[in-house]
This record gives C-alpha cells, sequence and structure tokens, in this order.
C-alpha cells in the first residue's frame, strides 16, 4: 500500500510545481507589448497593462519577476512566454478592468469628488484624493483546495480519482461568493466582519464568482471576483458605516492579504458513491484593491500611473503577501 502523502498515494490532492528561475522586465518599454501564452491561448499585452493587474496576479503569473533566465535584456516585441496560469481567468479580469477605465473620465473635475458624495470631515484628504480622478476596483480570489475522504477502504486508486472528480463538479456548483463564510452567525466574527466590509465596498451578499474553474489535474478550485468600489457613499448619515469600510479597503491597494479557513463537508449524490463523501475543504481569499485611470488621461508628470503599480515590488518573495484581513 502506497505511503501516506506519497505521490501515489490518494491522499496527497495537489502537487507543488516551481517554475524556472524568472527575471525582472529589464528594459522593456511602457509602450512595448509581450506576448504570453497561457496554456494555449496567447494575450499580447503592453507593459503598462501588465502593471494594471493586481499585485497577486503578478506574483502567480511571474513568481520572481516577468522574462525567463536568457531572456535578460533580449526582449523583442513578438517573443512569446510560456505561463501556467487560467487563460479564462486573465481575460474576465482584463475585460473588466477595461471597462471600467473606459469610464472614467479623461480628466479630473471638479464633479469627480462630488460624484464620491463623501463631505471631507468623513473621510482623510488623500482617500478622497486616491479616488478623485480613478476607480477602484476590488479583486478577491478565492483558492479551494479539497481533500476527499475514501468513502469505502477497498477503493482503489482509478475508482478515487473519479470520486474525486465527481467532487470537483459537485463544488463547482456552490458559486456563492459568500456561502462558504455564513457557517458562523456569530455577532462580530471575522466571516461576519469581512462580508460587512466588502458588501459596503461593491459586493452584493448574494452575488456568485464571476469566474470558477478547477485546476488541471490538481483538486483545486480557482476562483475569482471583481466588484468597482462604490462611490456613492454619504458621509452625513448617522450610524453609516460605509465610508469606514471604503477606507478600510482601500488599506488593501498594493497590499494583498490572504486569510484561509477550513471546513469539513458532506457531499451527496456523488457519482459511484453510495451515501454521502466527506470532504474536508481549506479556503485560501486573497483581496487586493486596484485603482485604475482613463488610458487617455495624460499622465506625462506621473509616468506609468495607469499601473497605479510598483513594479519593484513585484520581483519580491511571496513572502510580501499579508495573512490577515484586519
Amino acid at each position: 500500500m502506497a505511503t501516506a502523502g506519497g505521490a501515489s498515494s490518494i491522499i496527497t490532492q495537489v502537487q507543488q510545481a516551481g517554475g524556472p528561475p524568472i527575471n525582472t522586465l529589464g528594459d522593456i518599454g511602457g509602450d512595448e507589448h509581450i506576448t504570453l501564452d497561457l496554456r494555449g491561448t496567447r494575450f499580447t499585452l503592453s507593459r503598462d497593462e501588465l502593471l494594471t493587474l493586481p499585485e497577486f496576479v503578478l506574483l502567480s503569473l511571474f513568481p520572481n519577476g516577468l522574462l525567463p533566465d536568457g531572456h535578460m535584456g533580449t526582449f523583442h516585441e513578438g517573443d512569446i512566454y510560456p505561463v501556467d496560469y487560467d487563460p479564462v481567468s486573465l481575460q474576465y479580469m482584463l475585460d473588466f478592468f477595461r471597462s471600467v477605465a473606459q469610464s472614467i473620465p479623461s480628466s479630473p473635475t471638479a464633479s469627480a469628488s462630488q460624484d464620491l458624495d463623501i463631505s471631507p470631515d468623513s473621510m482623510q484628504g488623500s482617500t478622497r484624493d486616491m479616488l478623485q480622478d480613478r476607480a477602484g476596483i476590488i479583486v478577491l480570489r478565492e483558492d479551494l483546495d479539497f481533500y476527499a475522504i475514501p468513502p469505502r477502504p477497498d477503493i482503489d486508486h482509478a475508482e478515487m480519482i473519479e470520486v474525486k472528480r465527481a467532487a470537483a463538479r459537485a463544488l463547482l456548483k456552490q458559486d456563492g461568493i459568500f456561502s462558504g463564510l455564513r457557517k458562523s452567525d456569530e455577532a462580530g466574527s471575522t466571516e461576519q466582519h469581512l462580508i460587512e466590509m466588502l458588501t459596503a465596498g461593491g459586493f452584493d451578499r448574494d452575488d456568485r464568482w464571476g469566474h470558477r474553474a478547477p485546476e488541471p489535474n490538481k483538486a483545486v478550485i480557482c476562483s475569482l471576483a471583481l466588484a468597482k468600489l462604490r462611490t456613492d457613499i454619504r458621509g452625513d448619515i448617522p450610524n453609516n458605516n460605509a465610508v469606514g469600510m471604503a477606507q478600510k479597503l482601500l488599506l488593501f491597494w498594493r497590499k494583498p492579504a490572504r486569510r484561509c479557513w477550513w471546513e469539513g463537508i458532506e457531499l451527496e449524490n456523488i457519482e459511484g458513491v453510495e451515501g454521502k463523501v466527506k470532504i474536508w475543504i481549506r479556503r485560501v481569499w486573497t483581496l487586493e484593491m486596484v485603482r485604475l485611470v482613463n488610458p487617455a488621461t495624460d499622465l506625462t508628470a506621473q509616468p506609468n500611473m495607469t499601473a497605479e503599480c510598483n513594479w519593484a515590488s513585484i520581483t519580491n518573495s511571496t513572502n510580501h503577501l499579508r495573512f490577515s484581513f484586519f
């Protein structure tokens, strides 16, 4: 019998594979383009558009930078760089960002701050300035690892693989963003506070993930949801905590945060299984704020501000991520 946790064990469900060494952007200009091959789907993006992506996404795309060893200083437009990342997830994000960016006025106007409808006393000036001629986007990702307990002791490896696949299909249907966090109704719990913060910022309690798909050959389901930060916040309404929630979300700009939950559930009607299947789930949520400007905005005085992202931090290790929301 295989050793528990070994390569052939049914307990081993996620394998961590390290990619090749990666370097930084080097001398790639903001108006130059790079072509990425994401699992057979090609994307041609400018450096500036790449940098509009959330920092945790860039860390996933390029764990140690951007260009593979051997390409440093030899970048040529038309070169294709393979990346192991879900192309549908990236396309969903790019479409959302482009749509929001086009809706932003191309130049600051006096009405921009009025559209926020926030009184000066209710929000610090620096916070108001962050959104005066920009749009904030809340980026929420869930990595759901699941571990299926063998439904009977004599199940073989091939049968267990089919059980995992059937469990993945069942879990994919549970696509409510907050459905996995509603187990605790305790007032003041971390889960309730997180739901309140995100719904005050732009999500609705009944929202579903914008993109949800399994990772190839892994017992992992990755989900992504995007929401434009609310700007219809009134600071003159008594007992209204929406302003405070918006301020708290802005703390996650360029500072992705993670939180992890474990839970055990039972799935019914799993193909090939009589009765229920016990599943252990680990949910890892990553939250980050992104700010966008209209691509037509004159940014001569502030180059690369369309990206609103510090590339130097992308080349650091993933220890940069914080592991607590609050």
